[in-house]
């Protein structure tokens, strides 16, 4: 006759105890019923430490994921901060700089499993943002300023075009709306002299020409491909700009029009410039130039543009970071008030992008009253630097929670005797009823490999039966699959 653990006295003491009495006292809960439903069991059911923990996940994925977001560009609406006269119709532009998508030349050297993640983070973020841009704000023309790829200038036509795709998945285009993105960066098409040929005719094919003139709320908007106008060895690239710019001054006195110009690179100012209390980094816009660089237009170009075309606001990107300078005149009689747009994208050095929106309104000559036809606003996106520690700090609660529970859970299984599961039958039934044991979450990865069922790394994983680390890590793992369920079906889920 086989010998049998339950043999041994403390086993079979155990075995044979009734269950309540190895269980210790029960936490009584009220007799509430509603016909057959007992409203106190389904209670205790619910709201355990588990269930409470999983709802604080629930909680601070959406905020993170979603409301974040959404307040962030809600806070900016433009009747918050517009003052317009009363019945005035002023046309709304959003103006986005930089995303310049995440590739192999932003971290080179990065293993590809990290620069995987980060370009899918940084995708992610654009995308959210983008979406709430567009569908709350409703604005009549989406204009990026510049620099849509990192690394543009260098791809052959195979991966310039996935890249293009990329690009349009991260930022799709409404319909009925105005989307531009004709304003070439230096990461585009490259800079000055260096300007790559295939480069700028690549883009112009697939974005349209870098120079043009538009109009929206009874002003000029003034697009002008500044990368290639400090071009000097190649009239293929400096040529086109050229001619645009002095048609636009030969028809200067034709237009009433207020002009608006939009450039890639800031103009030039004096270096240690303040650049305003808006700005995250240093405090002013540092003059510098490099291979396939320049964070300022040449002195000469920038008051040639000013002193020809006289406009009223312009608008730059390339920096990064936001700045606000005031261009005067050589004669001192004007002055043009250019604001630097900070990057909408997190990973090009600022915890909070942001996008410039600018609300045009010209009532036309007989209405004029000297006042400004244009106001704008910065507005700041979301850290998700800060999203992130938020989700550690509610990651750390988690755990310090689960091991009290399990702690008192264990302390209490110890004090009245709840029997492990070895205490009866052969080695294999015990493996059996350890594995029976796992989570159903658990249980369900393990059906992709049979052969882990009984492996020593599981067991050693989860902790055998009856033990303060097995009572941890079955809390940790019912809480883990809700969130990481919750989690992906947030990323992966469509905003609107």
């Amino acid at each position: 006759m086989p010998t049998y653990e339950a043999s041994y006295p403390p086993n079979l003491y155990h075995a044979s105890r009734p269950r309540a009495n190895r269980r210790g006292p029960q936490f009584q809960i009220p007799l509430v019923r509603i016909g057959n439903i007992n409203l106190g069991h389904i209670f205790k059911k619910l709201f355990t430490l588990v269930n409470i923990v999983r709802l604080l996940w629930v909680y601070v994925l959406v905020w993170g994921e979603r409301q974040v977001f959404e307040r962030a560009i809600r806070s900016c609406q433009w009747e918050t901060w517009e003052h317009w006269p009363e019945g005035a119709t002023p046309e709304r532009m959003v103006l986005i700089a930089d995303p310049q998508l995440v590739d192999d030349n932003t971290y080179p050297g990065r293993n590809s499993l990290f620069l995987g993640l980060t370009e899918f983070y940084v995708d992610t973020y654009m995308h959210r943002a983008w979406q709430y841009v567009e569908t709350v704000l409703s604005s009549d023309a989406t204009i990026f300023l510049g620099d849509l790829f990192d690394g543009g200038r260098r791809w052959g036509q195979e991966e310039w075009v996935a890249e293009y795709k990329r690009f349009l998945r991260v930022f799709p285009i409404h319909s009925g709306k105005l989307t531009l993105c004709e304003v070439a960066g230096n990461h585009d098409i490259g800079l000055g002299d260096d300007i790559v040929v295939d480069a700028l005719r690549r883009f112009t094919a697939y974005f349209g020409e870098p120079n043009r003139e538009i109009e929206i709320g009874n002003h000029s908007v003034v697009i002008l491909d500044t990368d290639s106008m400090m071009n000097t060895n190649n009239e293929e690239i400096y040529g086109p700009p050229r001619a645009f710019f002095d048609a636009l001054v030969k028809r200067g006195g034709e237009s009433t029009l207020p002009r608006i110009v939009l450039s890639h690179i800031p103009f030039y100012r004096p270096p240690d410039t303040a650049c305003g209390p808006k700005r995250e980094g240093k405090p002013s816009l540092p003059i510098s130039r490099g291979y396939q660089y320049q964070t300022a237009l040449n002195p000469d170009l920038s008051l040639e543009i000013l002193e020809k075309l006289h406009p009223v606001a312009i608008f730059s990107g390339d920096d990064h970071d936001a700045c606000r300078h005031i261009h005067s005149y050589s004669d001192g009689t004007r002055a043009t008030v250019e604001f630097t747009v900070k990057t909408f994208s997190i990973a090009m050095g600022v915890s909070y992008p942001a996008f410039e929106m600018v609300s045009l309104w010209n009532p036309g000559e007989s209405e004029k009253s000297g006042q400004a036809t244009f106001q704008t606003k910065l507005c700041m996106l979301p850290s998700q630097f800060d999203i992130f520690r938020q989700y550690f700090k509610v990651l750390v609660l988690t755990v310090a929670l689960m091991l009290v529970g399990a702690a008192r859970s264990w302390r209490v299984n110890k004090k009245y005797g709840k029997p492990g599961l070895d205490y009866l039958g052969s080695d294999k039934d015990k493996a059996d009823r350890v594995y029976r044991t796992y989570p159903m979450a658990f249980k369900v990865a393990l059906a992709y490999g049979q052969r882990l069922k009984r492996n020593k790394w599981v067991l050693w994983a989860m902790g055998r039966p009856s033990t303060l680390k097995r009572e941890f890590m079955e809390r940790m793992v019912r809480v883990g699959a809700v969130v990481g369920g919750v989690y992906l079906w947030l990323l992966f889920r469509p905003v609107v």
